[in-house]
């Protein structure tokens, strides 16, 4: 049995993730939450064969001190236990693009949380990988929490006002499936590059969004509704269908 270690495994990643894992009989997911004890962790760890390292701090309205503590003092408790347990395991680490542009405390404390893992990388000789995130989007992901998308759907859905300062404003997209699956194509490889960024980027503007999203509203219930040629498109309107599926059966 392969036991995979996920932090963060209660956030949107982490749920996707559990749920493509669980279909392998081999491997045996230990998962940590920001509500288990440093004792929990050094549990897990001590068993652990690979970890996927999702914890950390994202909402925009968090403060400084809660960026350093989720984003850097776990990853540097995480490796400070591997090196007292003697343990040289491949980690990966869900890091940020925020993290090469260093202007706010969340780019910031990402870009510490690369150093550390990339030391316990090359003193270790173990084979990290650390992935340099963009907006990631998709089912599971929570509304009025730190996704504009999942926000505009869920108003969509309730009959909300969606607003919007500029539909000119320039994103990059990937969708949380896509991620999830490169993560664990990652088990499996003998040799990372230790910096990686996703293989599918989608770029978009937020008035692009909005427009998908009203054109979603008028057809969801129209069953001949079909979107041609257009991967973004089509994997923000499972997005949506997954949001109103849920809405309907009042879970959302």
């Amino acid at each position: 049995m392969y036991n995979i270690l996920i932090t963060g495994s209660k956030g949107f990643i982490g749920k996707n993730l559990i749920k493509k894992l669980k279909n392998n009989e081999e491997i045996n997911i230990l998962e940590f939450t920001r509500n288990d004890s440093i004792g929990d962790l050094i549990n897990f760890l001590s068993k652990s064969d690979f970890i996927f390292h999702l914890a950390g701090e994202v909402r925009p309205d968090s403060n400084a001190e809660d960026f350093k503590n989720s984003n850097m003092i776990l990853t540097h408790r995480l490796v400070k236990i591997l090196e007292k347990l003697n343990k040289k395991i491949p980690i990966l680490l869900v890091s940020s693009i925020h993290a090469k542009l260093l202007k706010d405390e969340y780019g910031k404390t990402k870009r510490e949380s690369e150093l550390l893992i990339e030391k316990y990388s090359i003193d270790n000789k173990a084979n990290c990988v650390i992935y340099r995130l963009p907006h990631v989007f998709g089912e599971d992901c929570k509304p009025n929490y730190n996704s504009v998308i999942s926000t505009w759907m869920f108003n969509s859905i309730n009959n909300l006002e969606i607003n919007v300062f500029d539909k000119n404003i320039k994103m990059n997209y990937v969708y949380v499936q896509d991620i999830v699956r490169e993560f664990i194509n990652k088990l499996d490889e003998q040799q990372n590059n230790l910096y990686v960024e996703p293989n599918q980027v989608y770029d978009t503007t937020l008035g692009e969004i909005v427009d998908y999203i009203k054109e979603f509203k008028q057809n969801i219930d129209n069953m001949k509704f079909n979107i041609k040629s257009n991967e973004f498109k089509n994997k923000l309107f499972n997005t949506y269908r997954n949001y109103y599926n849920k809405e309907m059966k009042g879970k959302l």
